[in-house]
């Protein structure tokens, strides 16, 4: 469940005016070592997996790793509003 002070990352870099796209944030944030893809089994498709990322390591500073309810076994990243102004400096700086 999402609470006041999280948002999606699509959300946060619209509302700083931070010219980068969700995905290519993504991208830095992998290279960082702030998040990492993760696999879960598909749930229409038998044999297939399914990639999806998650925060590590610092990452958990700036956000969290919440159950996503369209897909079961996976998570979906939301970031801090008060922290991320930090992590947006971070992305902005490597790219």
């Amino acid at each position: 469940m999402k609470t006041k002070g999280l948002a999606a990352l699509t959300v946060l870099l619209k509302e700083h005016e931070i010219e980068l796209s969700a995905v290519k944030a993504n991208k830095i944030m992998l290279q960082l070592g702030l998040m990492e893809e993760a696999e879960r089994p598909s749930s229409t498709k038998e044999g297939v997996m399914k990639k999806y990322k998650v925060l590590v390591r610092r990452g958990l500073e700036f956000g969290v790793n919440q159950a996503n309810p369209q897909s079961p076994g996976q998570t979906s990243p939301y970031y801090h509003r008060e922290s991320f102004q930090e992590l947006a400096k971070l992305l902005l700086d490597a790219s």
